[in-house]
């Protein structure tokens, strides 16, 4: 009877002292997480502040980039462009842009998949022609016909002209217009002629 009272004792303590150990274990482990998300919090907001403080004080500190989808049309009512006369329809420098550009253009009837205008992008002066597909399917022949580019995939793109080269005036109406919009901004790596020529003229 005693031993049996004596490992009954024993078994008890055992379990007593691993469930002890358990807790332990458990405890300590939670505390230490706990540690390691508090420490991470701490350092988080320790860099949001040094950025913050950064962007308020220091004159020099550039936005290295952007993703955000912004979009910007162009009405062309009333404009009349002669042979080889272009407009500026946009202008991001310092920053170049990616995106997307449709065109509702007057067009040649008899062949409307060349457009008799000019879609020009580059940093200036800088610039070349940018290819441009034809929609047939929404567009009214001559008076409205649809184009449409990806524009800043390659060479860095911050302006964007339309130049008529159909060799005669041309005057735009009220169904015409340009839609731009643009899904991300970057700095180039090197600067433009634009940008050369700012500081020039400030140093």
């Amino acid at each position: 009877m005693t031993v049996a009272l004596t490992t009954m004792a024993a078994v008890s303590l055992a379990i007593l002292v691993y469930i002890a150990v358990i807790i332990t274990g458990t405890y300590t482990t939670q505390n230490i997480s706990s540690d390691n998300v508090n420490a991470s919090l701490a350092e988080q907001t320790k860099l949001d502040s040094a950025m913050r403080q950064e962007i308020a004080t220091n004159l020099d500190y550039t936005h290295k980039a952007n993703i955000n989808i912004a979009t910007l049309t162009v009405p062309l009512h009333g404009i009349n462009l002669s042979r080889n006369q272009f407009i500026l329809l946009y202008d991001s420098t310092p920053y170049s842009s990616k995106g997307h550009i449709a065109l509702n253009i007057p067009c040649d009837a008899n062949n409307p998949a060349v457009p008799l205008f000019q879609v020009l992008i580059g940093r200036a002066p800088n610039l070349a022609p940018l290819p441009l597909g034809y929609i047939g399917q929404i567009s009214s022949l001559p008076e409205m016909c649809i184009y449409h580019g990806q524009f800043g995939f390659g060479d860095p793109v911050t302006d964007i002209v339309l130049k008529n080269v159909s060799g005669k005036t041309i005057s735009l109406g009220g169904p015409h217009s340009v839609a731009i919009s643009t899904h991300e901004y970057y700095i180039p790596t090197t600067p433009s002629f634009e940008q050369i020529q700012h500081q020039k003229a400030h140093s």
